[in-house]
C-alpha cells in the first residue's frame, strides 16, 4: 500500500494510514474524479511495518463514518500525544469535481498498546490539510485546513486539544490583532534566477495574509510558535504569496479558557513556498531550516511533459523549484527579539520539491526523496548534510547512494530505532479504483481525457502491458506515450506508476564505520525534565554523545514530530559496561512530553540501536 501518513510508534513499529488514498473511480473505461470516502472498503488502507522482521501487517482502519459523516483520514494531520498514541485530525469529507476537497470534522486516535481506534469527538470546523504542533504541557494546537461543506476555503481559526480534559478549544483568528488574517500585504518579494545569479523582484499586492494549509509551524525556545509562511496549498486554491512570518503565543486564563496573541516576525528573504520541507536545526537549538520547495505557484502538476505550454507560462511568471536553504535564527542565536531570516540560494545540487529532511542521531540531516518537479523527474540520491560552521548554511553536503524507486508526491521518510531511514510511498498522480476493488496504477493524466490507461513500451519501442513484478524488478523498464498540445510522443523519463507500493531502507554511512556498534544495555524507562539519569553502555568511548530524537510522524513533505535533544553528559566511567550519567532536557517548549528514541553515539560517530524512553514532567 501507499505511505501517505506514517508514524513511528513507541514499540518501534511504523503506523501507515492512507484512507481513500487519492484515487479516482474507473467505471466502464471512464475516469471519474475522486471516490466514495464513506465506503469502508475504499478507505481501509492501514498497516503496521515491523523494521525488525521487515514485514507488513494489515490492521483495521477507522470506521468510514462517524456521527453520520464521512471519516476518511486521507489528508489529515497527525501527531503523537504524550502517551504515545497518535492523534489524527480531520481528513477528507468529500472529493469534489475539479480535484477540490472539503475537510471533515472528525478526530481519530490510534492506541498503539491496544491496536485500536477511538475518537475524541468532532472538531468545530473541517480541517483538510491541517498542521498539529505540541505545546510544553502536552496540548496540541491544530492550525488551518479547508472547511467542512465549503470546498477550497481555508478556515481562519485554530483548535487546541487538551488531552488532560479531552476537550477541544476553538479560537477565531479573524479578530485578533496582528494575526495573519488581519495583516495587509501591499507587496511581496521573490528571488528570480538570472543565469547563475538570483535577483530580487518586487510585486504589488492588495490582499490580507493567511495561514496556508499544512503550514510549516515550529515551536521556539520561549514557547511561542513560529508560523513561517510555507505550507502545502495546491491549485485550484488561491496562491499564498507573502514574506511575512508570525510568532503566536498561547495564553491560558485563570478560568481554564485559552486565547492567543500574535507578533509580526521578521520578513523572509524569499516568498513563501509550498512542498518544501523544514526542521528544527539539531546543531543550533531553536533555529528553523526550510529546504527546497515550489516558488510562485501551487500547481504541483508544474513540470508534467503533457503540458509544455502551461509550464512555459508558469516559468514566465517566475515559477521555479527552489535550491535554497532558509534559516530562521532564534532570538538567542541572532540577538534579534523576534529572530532573523537568512538564505543560501544554491544550497541543493538540484532543484528539489516534495523532499523530506530526516534528523540523524549524529546531528546530521538526510534530505531524501522528491524530484526536480513536484510530480516529475524524481531525484533518487539522498543528500547528507553534515554540520560544518565554515560551509554556507552551516552544513556541507554530499550525495549518497541512489535509491531504486522514485518517490514524489505523498512520500514518507522516517528515522527508525535501529538508526536506519525508512523511505516509503510516492504518488505522482491518481490511481484508479474499480467497484470490485481493483486498483490501476498504470495511468497518466491526459491533456484531452482527464486520465487514461498508460500506453507503455520498453526501451526498444515494443508495446508492453504493465506488470507490477516487472516494474519493481526494473523500474526503468517502461516508457509511456504521452499526448501533448504538440502531438503524441514518448516521454524520455521512465514511466512511474501512480502509487509506489514498495518501501526501501537507507543505511547511512555511520553504520559502515569500523568497530562494533555501541549498545545501551540499561536505561531509565522515564526521564524527568532537567533531572539526572544514568545508562549502561557496552563499547562506549570517553567522548561519545547521547541524544534524544522524538518519534517522527510524516505527511506531505514534513515531519511534525521529529526533533533532536543533545543531552549534557556529566560523567563517564569506562568499563564493561560503561556508565554514562546525563541530564535530561529542561525546555519542554522544544522537547514536549512524550516518547523519544535515545541513541548513544561513540567518538567515531557510530550510533547504537535506540532505547525508547518517555520524557515527562
Amino acid at each position: 500500500m501507499q505511505g501517505v501518513h506514517t508514524a513511528v510508534l513507541p514499540n518501534g513499529k511504523v503506523l501507515i494510514a492512507n484512507g481513500s488514498s487519492n484515487r479516482n473511480t474507473l467505471e466502464n473505461g471512464k475516469f471519474i474524479d475522486g471516490n466514495n470516502s464513506r465506503d469502508y472498503d475504499t478507505v481501509n488502507n492501514t498497516s503496521l511495518f515491523n523494521p525488525v522482521t521487515n514485514t507488513f501487517e494489515r490492521i483495521d482502519s477507522p470506521p468510514a463514518e462517524l456521527f453520520n459523516q464521512s471519516n476518511d483520514v486521507f489528508c489529515s494531520g497527525h501527531l503523537h500525544l504524550a502517551n504515545g498514541n497518535v492523534l489524527f485530525v480531520s481528513g477528507t469529507n468529500r472529493y469534489y469535481p475539479g480535484e477540490q476537497f472539503e475537510g471533515s470534522k472528525q478526530t481519530n486516535i490510534y492506541n498503539w498498546k491496544e491496536n485500536k481506534w477511538t475518537t475524541v469527538g468532532q472538531l468545530k470546523e473541517g480541517r483538510w490539510y491541517p498542521s498539529l504542533v505540541s505545546l510544553a504541557d502536552g496540548k496540541i494546537v491544530i492550525f488551518s485546513g479547508l472547511k467542512f461543506g465549503k470546498p477550497g476555503q481555508i478556515t481562519p481559526t485554530i483548535e487546541i486539544y487538551d488531552p488532560k480534559t479531552d476537550k477541544l478549544h476553538y479560537i477565531d483568528l479573524g479578530y485578533i490583532e496582528d494575526s495573519p488574517f488581519n495583516v495587509k500585504i501591499n507587496q511581496y518579494k521573490y528571488r528570480k534566477a538570472q543565469g547563475d545569479q538570483f535577483v530580487e523582484v518586487t510585486e504589488k499586492a492588495d490582499v490580507y495574509d493567511s495561514i496556508d494549509i499544512y503550514p510549516r509551524v515550529f515551536p521556539t525556545p520561549d514557547g511561542r510558535l513560529l508560523i513561517t509562511g510555507d505550507g502545502a496549498g495546491k491549485f485550484p486554491l488561491e496562491l499564498h504569496q507573502s514574506n511575512k512570518t508570525y510568532l503566536m503565543s498561547v495564553i491560558e486564563k485563570s478560568d481554564g479558557s485559552l486565547d492567543v496573541s500574535f507578533e509580526v516576525g521578521p520578513d523572509r528573504k524569499d516568498v513563501s513556498k509550498v512542498y518544501g520541507t523544514g526542521l528544527l536545526d539539531p546543531n543550533a537549538e531553536g533555529d528553523v531550516l526550510l529546504i527546497g520547495g515550489l516558488v510562485n505557484t501551487n500547481n504541483i502538476g508544474y513540470g508534467w511533459p503533457q503540458f509544455p505550454s502551461a509550464n512555459k507560462a508558469l516559468e514566465a511568471k517566475g515559477v521555479r523549484i527552489a535550491t535554497s536553504l532558509e534559516r530562521w535564527s532564534s532570538p538567542k542565536n541572532s540577538g534579534e527579539p523576534n529572530g532573523e531570516w537568512k538564505i543560501v540560494d544554491k544550497f541543493l545540487q538540484h532543484p528539489r520539491a516534495m523532499n523530506l529532511a530526516v534528523i540523524l542521531p549524529t546531528k546530521e540531516v538526510l534530505t531524501i526523496n522528491g524530484g526536480e518537479y513536484p510530480e516529475y523527474k524524481a531525484i533518487f540520491e539522498p543528500l547528507l548534510m553534515t554540520p560544518d560552521k565554515f560551509s554556507p548554511g552551516g552544513y556541507k553536503t554530499k550525495l549518497m547512494s541512489s535509491a531504486k524507486l522514485p518517490r514524489l508526491y505523498h512520500n514518507g521518510a522516517l528515522l527508525l530505532p535501529d538508526a536506519r531511514v525508512l523511505s516509503i510511498g510516492g504518488n505522482p498522480y491518481r490511481a484508479a479504483r474499480k467497484k470490485d476493488g481493483t486498483v490501476h496504477v498504470d495511468v497518466l493524466p491526459s491533456s484531452k481525457n482527464y486520465y487514461e490507461i498508460a500506453q507503455l513500451q520498453d526501451k526498444s519501442g515494443n508495446p508492453q502491458q504493465f506488470d507490477a513484478k516487472t516494474y519493481y524488478n526494473s523500474p526503468q523498464h517502461y516508457f509511456a506515450k504521452i499526448e501533448t498540445e504538440e502531438g503524441v510522443k514518448v516521454d524520455p523519463e521512465p514511466f512511474v506508476p501512480a502509487e509506489i507500493l514498495q518501501a526501501e531502507i537507507f543505511s547511512p554511512p555511520y553504520l559502515f564505520k569500523a568497530g562494533p556498534r555501541p549498545e545501551i544495555t540499561t536505561t531509565p524507562a522515564t526521564l524527568k525534565y532537567g533531572q539526572s539519569g544514568t545508562i549502561s553502555v557496552k563499547d562506549a568511548s570517553q567522548d561519545g554523545s547521547l541524544v534524544l530524537v522524538k518519534l517522527g510522524t510524516v505527511t506531505h513533505a514534513f515531519d511534525y514530530g521529529q526533533r533532536l535533544a543533545d543531552l549534557q553528559i556529566d560523567n563517564v566511567e569506562l568499563g564493561a559496561p560503561s556508565s554514562v550519567t546525563f541530564k535530561a532536557p529542561d525546555n519542554p517548549n522544544l522537547y514536549p512530553p512524550g516518547y523519544y528514541m535515545m541513541f548513544y553515539v561513540n567518538d567515531i560517530g557510530k550510533p547504537s540501536v535506540a532505547k525508547i524512553v518517555k520524557l515527562e514532567a
